[in-house]
């Protein structure tokens, strides 16, 4: 019997009963079980992937993740003070080398090749001029010789003292004859110093240094001090402005104002041992600059000496020069002093040198042993 048929019988009509659809034959996926959500398939909508991480992401890192993160920060690091130091650097050597002379850098005698692989020799000279004079006998002369194939720095001190005439220096120029050497860089400046210490020592110079004392008070200053051990004790000594200074034997730690009257007092000894204080002084300043414990912050202390100075030598040079300093041994015994005998010429006193003992020291620190 039809719905209409029921209805006409009074009856009530059934409710109608939805047929499912038939599978299509080609649809194999059986339908889930009642409750399950169907499965997506791989024709229809996928759900969103999960969100990858940023780089710069540390939620959840693995340790490699942490090792790589690290590393980079590091050399990203080491490279800004390498560069940030160099640029200090160079600008402090650009101002050096401005104030050295070109009849300095041409009576130089060149070297052969890099500091690295070629013996290199070095001449100091200390200014002892004060503020607002001119021309200024040298306080200090000093070779210092690089040799990387002996694996050794060594140091021959050249009394300032010493007599200059037709014996001892016959090719020597008329301004310094019968003088003391330390009245050529008075005369001939840079140049002419030069000249004198080849002529006399018989030795080249391919680099000077010239050091302003004064600017050595502030780069003492900025080390916090330099430690050395005094070869010399002094005890009131008379010192420039009338007053004293004393120094005990053995280890000191000197500042700015105490390092200037250690290299430059001189009334209680001889030439001979100021020479050596000043190479003590010199080892343990560049030990200060090139220390293990400052070493982060030594482009900044090269540059401050470096504007202490007035030289011929580029930033290569003086990046090969510290790197010497770290790599090559400094024993006491390889610090030379042309020998001599003080004398008084009219009423003069002078350092007469002595031609075999100086042929002899100057054969040992021209030596590779």
């Amino acid at each position: 019997m039809t719905d209409g048929e029921v209805a006409r019988a009074g009856g009530t009509p059934r409710a109608a009963v939805a047929t499912p659809p038939r599978p299509s034959p080609l649809d194999s996926t059986p339908p889930p079980p009642p409750g399950r959500q169907q499965p997506a398939s791989s024709s229809g909508d996928l759900p969103p992937d999960k969100p990858s991480r940023r780089w710069w992401s540390l939620r959840g890192l693995s340790w490699v993740g942490w090792t790589w993160r690290i590393a980079v920060v590091l050399v990203l690091g080491l490279l800004v003070w390498g560069i940030a130091g160099y640029i200090a650097l160079n600008s402090a050597v650009s101002d050096a080398n401005s104030r050295i002379t070109a009849s300095a850098v041409k009576a130089l005698t060149p070297s052969n090749g890099s500091m690295l692989t070629t013996p290199t020799n070095i001449l100091f000279i200390g200014s002892d001029a004060r503020p607002g004079q001119g021309a200024s006998r040298s306080d200090t002369m000093m070779l210092m010789r690089l040799d990387p194939n002996s694996g050794k720095i060594k140091y021959l001190s050249i009394p300032r003292d010493t007599l200059i005439d037709s014996q001892s220096c016959p090719s020597c120029g008329a301004y310094v004859q019968n003088q003391k050497i330390n009245a050529a860089y008075f005369f001939a400046g840079e140049a002419g110093a030069i000249k004198t210490v080849e002529q006399f020592t018989g030795l080249p110079v391919n680099h000077i240094v010239v050091v302003s004392f004064d600017g050595l008070s502030k780069v003492v200053n900025d080390l916090g001090g330099v430690t050395l051990n005094n070869p010399t004790p002094l005890k009131n000594c008379g010192y420039t402005g009338g007053i004293k200074v004393s120094f005990p034997g053995g280890p000191i730690t000197l500042n700015g104002t105490t390092a200037l009257q250690y290299v430059r007092v001189r009334d209680c000894d001889t030439d001979f041992q100021r020479e050596r204080r000043q190479q003590v002084f010199l080892a343990a300043l560049k030990s200060a600059i090139v220390s293990p414990w400052l070493i982060w912050k030594a482009p900044w202390s090269a540059a401050s000496l470096v504007s202490a100075l007035s030289t011929d030598m580029s930033t290569t040079d003086v990046t090969e020069l510290g790197w010497l300093e770290m790599s090559l041994t400094q024993p006491s015994k390889d610090h030379f002093l042309l020998p001599g005998t003080p004398t008084y010429i009219g009423n003069v006193n002078y350092v007469v040198n002595d031609p075999n003992l100086s042929a002899a020291a100057k054969k040992a620190f021209m030596s590779k042993n």
